[in-house]
């Protein structure tokens, strides 16, 4: 059986979900359209496939309605203010989660939680809610029943998927359907290559108006952001977050594109039920090779001020410190209690209770990674003392 998705029918179920039919600027149409035309086109999606997508696409279109609804009730939320944030990027696999994970420990940071984005946005969370929040143990209990059915998806993203764990951007961006996991999560290349060069202005001012929101009643002194898809819209996220602090992740891409292929093999077998290897290398080499491209070349314009380069075997080798020097360097408060907090949390969340990830390249995928990086490693070789082989 062919199971089609179309806007029409994700829209008319938001609309009924909502009982509300103004979703505000029409900035997301193009998003949505292209990322139905490749789930449409891309793979033959199963039911499971076509299911998931329903619910999670009608449930991003609800809640624009109810995000436009409350702004229009309270438009007091447009007036908050989103100074100096920490955001990290870099190639996937190169150690952004944990990197994030360690500096939203900070009690002064203030950080997207996966239960208050992943799902319903609305009603935002409150300093000091009268009852627990139904969405995080509803988010909870997916995960779980995603990782019983596929084990070795907690090696992989275990540590990005824990319900008040920290979340990417793209739980935001994924509003003006600006989501690259749902790209590398199906093998969805067409939609993958219209993110790589679409515009992300108006991706990037919804981002903010959803951080206003999830601060309104939650206000700390700074945010700490992450996502490796903040490469290919840098230059529109930092004209929307103009004093942002930019966090680079570095490791030998050869260890981070053998670790994305595999993960988005892996991904791809769960959800549509088969995937294409080489299809898989050749999309993810070319697609992240022209990111990083794009990034360095904004990057270098950076002050040194604006800019912390953070290699691969600084967190496991020194945690806390690492996390002080960064701190450091963009000079904010290292406080006591976040070195004890980032202690008790590695002590609770060891690398092997999330289990392991297995993963290499071929001799002609090492090959085809080295000659499209190529300009990375020249970079890696000039400004990283160590041995590149311990990245």
């Amino acid at each position: 059986m062919s199971y089609q998705l179309t806007p029409e029918m994700l829209i008319d179920q938001a609309r009924k979900m909502t009982g509300l039919d103004d979703f505000g600027a029409d900035t997301w149409m193009p998003g949505l359209a292209a990322l139905v035309r490749s789930l449409n086109t891309d793979v033959a999606p199963s039911e499971g496939c076509f299911n998931y997508f329903f619910t999670v696409l009608s449930q991003v279109l609800a809640n624009r309605l109810e995000v436009q609804a409350l702004v229009a009730r309270h438009p007091e939320i447009t007036k908050q203010a989103i100074k100096h944030p920490l955001i990290i990027t870099g190639l996937p696999r190169t150690g952004t989660t944990i990197a994030h994970t360690l500096l939203a420990l900070d009690p002064c940071a203030r950080f997207i939680r996966n239960w208050e984005s992943a799902m319903n946005i609305c009603p935002p969370p409150g300093l000091m809610p009268r009852d627990i929040d139904p969405r995080a143990q509803a988010y909870h209990a997916g995960m779980e029943g995603l990782f019983s059915a596929m084990p070795g998806l907690r090696g992989i993203n275990g540590v990005n998927f824990m319900a008040h764990g920290t979340a990417e951007c793209q739980n935001l961006t994924a509003h003006e359907f600006a989501h690259f996991g749902y790209a590398a999560g199906s093998s969805l290349f067409s939609y993958g290559d219209y993110l790589s060069d679409c515009d992300y202005k108006p991706v990037y001012r919804y981002h903010k108006l959803l951080l206003q929101v999830l601060q309104w009643k939650t206000p700390n002194e700074r945010w700490v952001l992450k996502a490796p898809m903040h490469l290919f819209g840098l230059k529109a996220l930092l004209g929307v977050y103009p004093d942002a602090r930019i966090i680079f992740t570095h490791r030998d891409p050869l260890s981070a594109v053998s670790s994305g292929i595999s993960m988005v093999e892996q991904w791809t077998r769960f959800t549509t039920g088969t995937a294409n290897r080489r299809a898989i290398v050749n999309w993810w080499i070319r697609v992240w090779s022209h990111g990083l491209k794009q990034a360095m070349d904004i990057r270098q314009h950076l002050g040194p001020n604006r800019v912390y380069d953070l290699f691969h075997e600084e967190l496991p080798r020194s945690p806390a410190e690492t996390v002080k020097n960064i701190h450091t360097h963009f000079n904010i408060p290292f406080l006591r209690s976040h070195s004890q907090r980032i202690r008790a949390w590695l002590a609770d969340n060891t690398r092997p209770s999330f289990g392991s990830h297995d993963h290499r390249l071929t001799a002609d995928e090492q090959k085809q990674a080295s000659t499209a990086f190529a300009f990375y490693n020249a970079w890696l070789k000039a400004h990283h003392s160590s041995d590149s082989s311990g990245l």
